[in-house]
């Protein structure tokens, strides 16, 4: 996998890190201007001994010979750079979400584009890195029977977006949670509280009762759970080592989790060669299609 990075942020270093520990090299990157470029990839090459180049515009960039694109962009440009990457056919690993939608444009037009993109023989992996806390989730409570009568999340983020936005950055999340401790089929009765920096949303699915709290603040909470049994995400650092566990306090348990977004390039990397194309765009137009549900109500 030869990979072109757009978007050199902190999420782009975070992949340019964990690529680098499985022997995958970013070879060109591009960045909102030139000068940005040059900066951060001086920066990167030597922190994590590389040799990416940094291209003066997209014409430069597709030049490289790259077979992947990595779209760490922010949201607003993400059908954009999609849209030029397929052009010109390359394979895509992308974060969320997907397309950022618009009030002024409709679910419709989004759905459209989504469907335009999906038509093409291209791979495209979207990056929904919670379904590995969801996941360690089951398997903390792999001996319980849940009801499924409530479920909450809360996810405090410290991303600069305002109102409706909140949302369009943070629902595929909830959603790449949701869909795996929770079977339903529908989704009804959508409420919306939307203020500048806080989105508080409930619906049911099926008969399960859905609290959701999105926040833009300076923390970095992620609470899940079902049936009260609620589990926080801890994060501990000392001398650069990294260890995250997920607790819930209700039963003093805790389980140790993987850092979601290695686990998501490794499974990148190993399994390129075994990519389903079936589901995974169907996994991308159904946690898609759940996003548009919530955000056009």
């Amino acid at each position: 996998m030869k990979i072109g990075i757009i978007g050199l942020g902190t999420l782009g270093e975070y992949y340019i890190r964990d690529l680098n520990r499985f022997n995958t090299k970013v070879i060109v990157s591009k960045n909102s201007t030139f000068k940005s470029t040059v900066n951060k990839n001086n920066l990167l090459n030597k922190k994590y001994k590389l040799n990416m180049c940094a291209a003066k515009n997209y014409n430069d960039f597709f030049s490289k010979k790259i077979d992947t694109v990595l779209i760490c962009s922010p949201s607003s440009f993400h059908l954009y750079h999609l849209q030029k990457s397929i052009n010109k056919k390359k394979d895509i690993i992308i974060e969320k979400p997907i397309i950022s939608l618009k009030k002024n444009l409709s679910k419709k037009y989004f759905i459209d584009k989504l469907n335009k993109i999906l038509s093409h023989n291209k791979k495209i992996y979207y990056n929904l890195i919670n379904e590995h806390y969801a996941n360690k989730y089951l398997e903390l409570f792999i001996n319980h029977k849940f009801i499924n009568k409530k479920f909450n999340f809360v996810y405090h983020t410290n991303g600069t977006q305002k109102k409706e936005d909140i949302m369009d950055d943070l629902l595929p999340h909830l959603f790449s949670i949701l869909d795996i401790v929770l079977s339903y089929k529908k989704i009804s009765r959508i409420k919306k509280n939307i203020s500048l920096n806080k989105n508080i949303i409930q619906f049911y699915a099926d008969d399960c009762f859905c609290n959701i709290e999105l926040i833009q603040s300076s923390k970095k909470i992620l609470k899940f759970g079902l049936d009260n049994l609620i589990v926080e995400r801890e994060i501990y650092e000392k001398n650069g080592d990294i260890k995250t566990f997920l607790r819930c306090k209700k039963i003093n348990k805790k389980i140790k989790t993987n850092n979601p977004l290695t686990e998501n390039i490794k499974k990148i990397i190993l399994n390129a060669e075994k990519y389903d194309k079936i589901s995974e765009y169907k996994k991308i137009k159904n946690n898609f299609r759940k996003c548009c549900n919530i955000f056009y109500d």
